[in-house]
């Protein structure tokens, strides 16, 4: 996934003033994430209670960071968890553990928009992201 921080996510939500811009920047935010292979898409790797299937794996390196690998059926989900592993790549799992990623969807003027069952997408990716760390 193309390197792309908060910050620049901050900087770039900014600028969108409406909901039918940050959509479409969720979507296009979704073509940076490569296709999961095949063989990552098992019922494991999957999370339950998305409106699309949803899998999501992660991989650590020799100095502890965690780095996600993520995809969905749907665009808006992989669009969203794009932005989620945007936040929590890099990261170790103590810090993931003390993130607050529902407070940093509000800033970007996202988690407000979505229905219900979105919502309650989001929050299982970002469960099952904080349980994934607290494994490694």
């Amino acid at each position: 996934m193309p390197l792309v921080t908060q910050d620049q996510l901050y900087a770039l939500f900014s600028t969108l003033n409406t909901w039918q811009d940050r959509y479409r920047e969720i979507i296009k935010l979704a073509k940076l994430m490569p296709i999961l292979p095949e063989e990552a898409r098992s019922i494991e790797n999957q999370i339950y209670g998305c409106e699309n299937h949803v899998w999501l794996i992660v991989e650590k390196n020799s100095q502890h960071q965690l780095n996600f690998y993520g995809d969905s059926e749907g665009r808006i989900v992989k669009g969203l968890m794009t932005i989620l592993l945007i936040l929590a790549n890099g990261k170790t799992a103590v810090e993931i553990a003390e993130f607050d990623f529902a407070a940093v969807l509000k800033r970007l003027k996202i988690i407000d928009e979505l229905s219900e069952s979105r919502q309650l997408g989001v929050q299982n990716i970002i469960n099952k992201i904080k349980n994934l760390a607290s494994m490694n």
